[in-house]
């Protein structure tokens, strides 16, 4: 009887620390890094910068710190095209590309990094800040100007913008309109 209960015990204890170790290791559970997960935290480790100039709804020029010029990509969503070679305007490019240029054109923004800082194209990946509390990679998805999408390794805001899209999906706003 005393063996039996010993071995239920040590059972136990290998699967509670088979548990924990897979949480440690998927950074799931007591684990998970949950200051992003929301935006309600705001602003952490970023840079500040000029937007020059709008490119479309998820790319635009800056120029940084020392009056150089960057080219920025919005990490995490994709805004239909308005700008990209042997490719028609699509629905609602043009509503995300001047929804961008209204909230950044000539204003300083804050750019926040995940863990690629560039792409194959060598723009500069960020999380745009426009101040402590307000992403616009979020407004863009919430108002249903873009679409989530997950580009390897950077995801720090991906539940985010999921969270933001199923929003924008089931208000059936702009892009996700049942006319399209």
């Amino acid at each position: 009887m005393k063996s039996s209960k010993q071995m239920t015990l040590l059972i136990c204890c290998v699967v509670v620390v088979g548990v924990l170790t897979f949480q440690y290791i998927n950074h799931a559970g007591p684990f998970a890094n949950n200051d992003n997960k929301t935006t309600e935290n705001g602003l952490k480790n970023a840079s500040k910068v000029h937007v020059e100039r709008v490119v479309d709804g998820d790319t635009f020029i800056a120029k940084d710190s020392n009056n150089k010029e960057i080219k920025v990509r919005l990490i995490g969503i994709d805004t239909p095209e308005t700008v990209k070679p042997n490719t028609p305007v699509q629905p609602y490019g043009k509503a995300a590309s001047n929804f961008t240029k209204e909230h950044l054109t000539n204003k300083d923004v804050y750019l926040e990094y995940d863990k690629e800082p560039k792409d194959r194209y060598s723009r500069t990946l960020a999380y745009v800040w426009l101040d402590k509390k307000t992403m616009l990679n979020e407004l863009l998805v919430k108002k249903g100007l873009a679409r989530e999408k997950y580009f390897a390794p950077n995801g720090k805001y991906r539940d985010v913008f999921k969270k933001g899209q199923a929003e924008a999906q089931s208000k059936h706003l702009n892009i996700w309109n049942s006319n399209n």
